[in-house]
């Protein structure tokens, strides 16, 4: 009985094919072709199911397929292991939380990096250009897209910007001009007293440079050139100025900075640090590029 159900269903489904080929067009007759092998192989799951669950009398119970696979699924849970739980990374930020995924000198870099792309966006309309940040932001301002403002020079008639991202990105640069109030004769400090420079103590250069020089110009020329500057002056005393709006501006002050006297050899220890030096007049001229 089985072969014959078996070879009956096979010719069946043979003539069918045969059929489809003949009488409809080829892209058709495919798709009418793999219908009928689908359906075919249905009725032989169909009749399977038949002999599984008929237990003689061949009549399929639906009941007693829902027992069979809800009783399968209940075994499963019950031999089912719970999830481990997975571990939160280290450092990854509750809900609500500002993703701090960075570390302090990885954001300084990111930092840096942002300068140098808001340095290029301006000498890309204002070759000349140099900026500094009004007050240094943090990474998280920038990436919560606050506006930031920056002092800028040599932009014409511009002496200020605000800086934004989108959140493509994308930097917005729009410039400004800021008035500032002449302060009055009572807000001015009085100037000190002219007192007669120190003289310097006799120092080993280069580990002068070692200890307290090198930390210090690293830091700042970093900054400088990230804003557009390309050098900087060294003053006697040991002030550290750059030209912005046409005036000179303290950066920082480098101390017990070596006399006059040892500034050559404080240029050759500058160039060994790949940094180009000369005297003019009574300061050092120390530039990058």
């Amino acid at each position: 009985m089985k072969r014959t159900i078996f070879t009956k269903s096979t010719t069946a489904l043979i003539l069918t094919l045969l059929v489809l080929g003949a009488f409809f067009p080829k892209g058709l007759s495919q798709k009418l072709m793999a219908g009928a092998i689908i359906l075919w192989l249905a009725m032989l799951c169909g009749q399977f199911l038949i002999r599984h669950f008929g237990r003689g009398d061949r009549k399929i119970s639906l009941r007693k397929i829902r027992t069979f696979v809800s009783g399968k699924r209940r075994a499963e849970k019950r031999t089912a292991k719970p999830p481990a739980p997975v571990p939160e990374p280290a450092g990854f930020p509750h809900e609500g939380e500002y993703p701090c995924l960075f570390s302090e000198q990885e954001a300084e870099m990111m930092l840096c990096h942002i300068s140098l792309r808001i340095t290029d966006k301006l000498k890309s309309a204002y070759p000349q250009a140099v900026w500094q940040w009004k007050q240094k932001p943090s990474l998280k301002d920038i990436l919560a897209g606050a506006t930031l403002r920056i002092a800028v020079d040599d932009m014409e008639k511009y002496n200020h910007a605000d800086i934004c991202f989108d959140r493509f990105g994308r930097i917005h640069v729009q410039p400004l001009v800021v008035g500032s109030f002449q302060p009055s004769a009572q807000d001015t400090p009085p100037e000190p007293e002219n007192e007669e420079p120190k003289a310097p103590s006799v120092v080993d250069v280069s580990v002068w440079y070692e200890l307290v020089g090198q930390k210090v110009l690293e830091s700042l020329i970093t900054e400088l050139n990230a804003g557009g500057h390309t050098r900087l002056t060294i003053k006697e005393n040991g002030d550290v100025v750059i030209r912005q709006n046409k005036k000179e501006l303290l950066k920082a002050t480098l101390e017990n900075f070596p006399g006059r006297n040892y500034w050559e050899e404080l240029v050759s220890t500058l160039e060994e640090n790949e940094l180009k030096a000369r005297i003019a007049g009574d300061a050092l001229q120390v530039s990058w590029v």
